[in-house]
């Protein structure tokens, strides 16, 4: 049995908020939020079903679930709710009770960067309390233009960082034996930390483990540049499930997304991921699609900026067209401002 804490082939983690000693320059920030919203409109019934089993056994799931998106534009998102430090991800979904009667769920995660205090609690409570009061507010508006009465509402919590803690939590506000109690039940993710020979089984089925799993890994290495040998390890756990291509493209892409590589090392990655491909007869690869769309687009601005440079300034010598060949999307879209008030070559190439 592996050791919960360290997946088979993955270097030492750090825990989630602790930095990593090598090459500080590659802790950039990532993009959690985005992900979680595409991850959960892909897989929400196995996102259910691995989060909320009780409310996944109350769902008919002959009905498709439909995402409310302009609906929770509409109700906006509660004062604070994007503080600094935090990434939330939001999603307001329509299913259909096993009675016949619709609901919505509301799901709120949050990627916090660091361990999840007192206060986070508090004000996660809060914000959850603000959700539902203003989900509430709005279906008694519609309900009394429409005379229908409003669907029920379940609402989840995800604290990705939090690693143990009560399955509920509760926002209270009392005085003089007068007030509100609203309680909802809350996931801590990184539990899983703990029991990932666990998690692995439940994804060789339930695809969301899998985003589980990446999701946790992103926040064992908060560094770029010792995320590589993750990433592979989870993509040769995922090739092994026997996932179909509708299944695994998604993933490849969610995994990438989420375990963000510097550049320079995106081909160390490719060609481990290729190997992997050709062991198992597979052609899955996001990053090679991204790769080779870029270098098309790259190829596409250096013409142009070619084409603008000689219709200036005139003919051009080959280490100027090798240079501009060269270059990647930054640059070339730098010297193409650069150019529309140049008054010589040396001017479209400053920085």
């Amino acid at each position: 049995m592996s050791d919960p804490n360290q997946p088979t082939g993955v270097a030492t983690p750090h825990a989630p908020g602790e930095a990593s000693t090598s090459n500080s320059l590659q802790r950039m920030p990532d993009d959690h939020d985005s992900p979680w919203k595409e991850a959960l409109e892909i897989f929400f019934p196995q996102a259910i079903e691995l989060l909320a089993p009780d409310l996944y056994a109350t769902i008919d799931r002959s009905v498709a679930p439909q995402f409310l998106d302009k609906e929770l534009q509409a109700i906006g998102i509660p004062d604070g709710a994007h503080g600094e430090g935090r990434l939330h991800a939001d999603k307001l979904v329509r299913v259909r009770h096993r009675d016949g009667a619709d609901a919505w769920i509301l799901i709120h995660a949050e990627v916090q960067d660091g361990a999840v205090g007192t206060q986070a609690i508090a004000q996660v409570t809060h914000r959850m309390y603000r959700y539902r009061t203003r989900i509430e507010d709005r279906h008694d508006g519609l309900s009394a233009r429409t005379g229908q009465a409003p669907p029920a509402l379940f609402s989840l919590c995800i604290l990705v960082s939090s690693r143990s803690g009560p399955g509920h939590l509760k926002h209270t506000r009392e005085f003089l034996g007068q007030g509100v109690r609203f309680s909802f039940p809350v996931v801590h993710l990184a539990q899983w930390l703990h029991r990932w020979d666990e998690l692995e089984s439940l994804a060789r089925t339930n695809p969301f483990a899998v985003i589980i799993m990446a999701q946790l890994q992103a926040l064992r290495h908060k560094d770029w540049s010792q995320r590589v040998e993750p990433a592979i390890s989870l993509v040769r756990i995922l090739y092994g499930y026997g996932y179909d291509r509708t299944q695994i493209q998604p993933l490849l892409r969610l995994i990438e997304w989420m375990l963000r590589l510097p550049k320079d090392l995106e081909p160390v990655y490719l060609a481990a991921v290729e190997r992997l491909e050709q062991e198992r007869k597979m052609s899955y690869v996001t990053i090679a699609e991204r790769i080779y769309t870029q270098r098309g687009v790259e190829q596409g601005q250096a013409n142009l900026l070619l084409r603008q440079i000689q219709r200036r300034f005139g003919p051009v010598d080959d280490d100027v067209t090798q240079r501009i060949r060269a270059a990647c999307a930054e640059d070339l879209e730098t010297w193409s401002l650069n150019i529309l008030d140049a008054t010589s070559l040396d001017e479209v190439f400053r920085d």
